[in-house]
């Protein structure tokens, strides 16, 4: 064990021990985990991800899926991180009152980001526009031209900071009827140069409602990371499509992408370590999905079942 990590366990006991004299245990946890992260941060950017959430608060797999399990799920993480959304995460069947309850859920949550899916635009551009005020997150997308009161309110990308990190964040979807639609891979990869030249972020982040696969000629997730630049991770939504975990594809430069995709409905979360050293060089990656009250093994065990789900749920 070398020097810093000791120092900073034995910090973590002196602290975690004066709290348990004057806090209840949700605070002490809630103070280790501060600690964690604030450890973490000096050589790392974690990101935790969500993806066509659908406004579903209910299980949808043997007692597992739901928003509510996955704001449990992130309050147990020993370290906080970024918490993005790959869209998709309203339900247009549901009443206003109920995609507000949705709005308000992922406030609590800490999401910082989302990116815009088809079923946040199905009621229309104006009707989305209603919503945004009561978001605590922002909404980013580069490849679709909205109407002057949206274009307002949805932001071509983002800039976060992680510590000493700068994190550039945006977002692409797939063609929607009635909203005007530019190629989402040459928009990505045009905003993508700018984080990474002009405004010299470490990690770009493309929030992608693409689809994990389609046919032919038409843009997706797969096709984006092969065909992108200066982009370091792909979180992407639409199709509901399982991965056990990240994959890393090679780019246009032959440089790695991550790309990862968390289920549907609050099924899965999605995270990803990115590791830094000497400054701000990417030295590694720790990537994994996780099922709300699953152990790793159960969710390699359970992992064939929901691949039959997800068959039956691609047929219908």
């Amino acid at each position: 064990m070398n020097n810093q990590r000791r120092q900073f366990l034995n910090q973590l006991s002196f602290i975690t021990a004066f709290a348990a004299l004057n806090r209840p245990m949700g605070s002490i946890a809630s103070i280790s985990k501060h600690i964690n992260t604030l450890h973490s941060v000096k050589d790392a950017v974690t990101v935790y991800h969500t993806n066509d959430l659908h406004g579903n608060f209910n299980a949808v797999f043997n007692g597992s899926g739901g928003i509510p399990q996955i704001k449990a799920l992130l309050q147990k993480q020993e370290t906080n991180g970024l918490i993005l959304d790959a869209g998709d995460f309203l339900n247009p069947a549901h009443s206003l009152s109920k995609q507000h309850d949705v709005i308000y859920a992922m406030n609590s949550m800490g999401y910082l980001a989302a990116t815009i899916g088809d079923n946040e635009l199905l009621l229309g551009e104006d009707h989305l526009a209603q919503l945004i005020p009561s978001m605590n997150f922002k909404l980013v997308n580069c490849n679709y031209q909205f109407n002057n009161t949206l274009s307002k309110l949805v932001a071509p990308y983002i800039i976060i900071n992680s510590g000493k990190f700068k994190i550039g964040i945006t977002g692409v979807g797939h063609q929607v009827k009635g909203v005007k639609y530019n190629d989402a891979i040459t928009c990505a990869n045009n905003i993508a140069s700018v984080l990474k030249h002009k405004e010299k972020c470490d990690l770009v982040i493309c929030l992608s409602h693409l689809g994990y696969e389609q046919q032919g000629d038409m843009p997706d997730n797969r096709k984006l990371a092969r065909q992108s630049e200066n982009i370091d991770m792909i979180i992407s939504g639409h199709n509901r499509k399982l991965l056990k975990g990240s994959m890393v594809l090679l780019n246009k430069q032959k440089q790695e992408v991550v790309l990862n995709q968390a289920g549907w409905d609050g099924l899965m979360m999605g995270k990803a370590v990115f590791n830094f050293k000497n400054g701000n060089q990417k030295s590694g990656f720790r990537g994994k999905n996780i099922i709300p009250g699953h152990t790793n093994e159960s969710f390699v065990s359970a992992f064939p079942e929901l691949r039959l789900m997800e068959k039956q749920l691609m047929a219908s």
